[in-house]
């Protein structure tokens, strides 16, 4: 058997956590979405199928030969297509056998196993296409998989994953680093220390909950509090911070203040006080002192969020921010319920919250928003940043965020000048 990960056209609805990587590299929980299927599957052969302009930054962090491949959806095997952003969550040999499509309620596509006979039958050159011919083909039932269609339901299925990957790849064969001069709660084996950990004194971990991973080279500072579910990613650093729970922090970042039920990608900073809840943010990001985000509305209504121009209903009481790559805030920048902020933005502090939609590559600067210092700039900056985690800004990914920012410029100028135009009428 192979597995073909492939993403599909409602991709849009992810932005901005998607504009630089495919949807199967999004984390929820310990893991992104395409590690649980490598995980699920040791040894299965994963072909991944991305838009075209995520061609070579893709190939760079999986390897040329699986990606966008013209061997995937050849029918010399069986295939397992799956759905870029399905949490598979059934054991592996629910997965195959005979042919099966699986859909959600609502009828979207989250896996198909085909034969080999099967799939030669269906003629398609792609994994999408091969997709749409089976369920036509062979019908559909419905499976209690996840799919993840929009940035919140990340959020909302991150401490459950938390759990589940837990259980799935760390209990079995826990090897944990003892516990020396902190504190914890809960039964022992909810707790996995990696190697090269410094966990200092009056540290406080709470698993009574759920698992707690702090994962090889992690720092957690004196006076920080931990409570489980709560994973942390490789080199990743804790300065006096309370961790609520259902937290996942992802290699490299550093983080003080205040987080609660959000997951931060990679190599992002939250240095210092402030409250992040609720929310995603992406890789290079940097949340300058005292921001803070709200993720409650005074009314408790179900909270909206901007989605390829317009507002979509959550369904949710609490949701967060939603922040793109290399996006930096200012000290004291206070962030809007359900916001929506794009990628290599520059927000500086207002009057008041800021807008809950802020599109890529925009500065807000003295309560509106504008064009900035431009992308040449941006672009710089990002390399500093970079340069300090000892990473480099590939030409790939630069090509990449200038194909974003063509794509994207009609939408941003339009903001642009209806904040001009509101400023004038004052």
């Amino acid at each position: 058997m192979k597995i073909i990960l492939f993403e599909d056209e409602n991709v849009a609805n992810l932005y901005p956590l998607t504009y630089l990587r495919p949807v199967f590299d999004l984390r929820c929980g310990i893991f992104t979405l395409v590690e649980k299927v490598r995980r699920k599957f040791p040894g299965v052969k994963v072909f991944l199928e991305t838009r075209d302009e995520l061609d070579c930054v893709t190939a760079e962090k999986h390897g040329g030969e699986t990606v966008n491949s013209h061997d995937a959806a050849k029918a010399d095997d069986d295939i397992l297509l799956v759905n870029a952003g399905a949490i598979l969550t059934g054991d592996a040999d629910r997965y195959a056998g005979e042919d099966c499509v699986g859909t959600t309620e609502n009828g979207e596509f989250v896996w198909a196993f085909l034969t080999a006979a099967t799939a030669a039958g269906l003629g398609a050159v792609a994994a999408i296409e091969m997709a749409q011919k089976a369920a036509r083909k062979l019908g559909a039932q419905t499976v209690e998989d996840i799919l993840i269609r929009y940035p919140w339901d990340l959020i909302n299925n991150n401490p459950l994953q938390i759990m589940a990957d837990y259980t799935a790849h760390y209990k079995p064969e826990r090897k944990s680093a003892p516990l020396q001069g902190a504190a914890m709660i809960g039964p022992a084996e909810n707790l996995y220390i990696g190697e090269n950990v410094e966990i200092q004194p009056h540290t406080w971990i709470d698993c009574r909950k759920g698992p707690v991973v702090i994962s090889d080279n992690c720092v957690v500072t004196a006076h920080t509090s931990i409570h489980a579910p709560c994973f942390l990613g490789a080199g990743a650093q804790l300065f006096e911070a309370k961790v609520r729970e259902g937290c996942s922090i992802g290699p490299v970042c550093r983080c003080g203040g205040e987080i609660e039920e959000s997951i931060i990608h990679a190599h992002s900073n939250k240095y210092h006080e402030g409250f992040l809840g609720h929310s995603y943010v992406c890789e290079w990001v940097n949340l300058g002192a005292l921001t803070t985000n709200s993720d409650l509305k005074n009314d408790y209504s179900s909270v909206s969020v901007h989605v390829q121009g317009q507002p979509v209903d959550t369904g949710s009481m609490k949701v967060g921010s939603f922040i793109g790559d290399h996006t930096k805030t200012s000290i004291g920048t206070l962030l809007n319920t359900g916001s929506n902020i794009g990628i290599m933005c520059n927000l500086l502090a207002g009057a008041g919250v800021l807008p809950k939609y802020v599109p890529p590559f925009a500065w807000y600067l003295q309560d509106r928003i504008s064009k900035g210092l431009g992308l040449d700039y941006s672009l710089e900056t990002a390399r500093m940043a970079m340069s300090r985690r000892k990473q480099e800004l590939t030409e790939a990914m630069v090509d990449l965020i200038r194909h974003v920012a063509e794509m994207t410029a009609e939408d941003r100028m339009s903001k642009i000048k209806r904040d001009r135009k509101r400023l004038r009428s004052r």
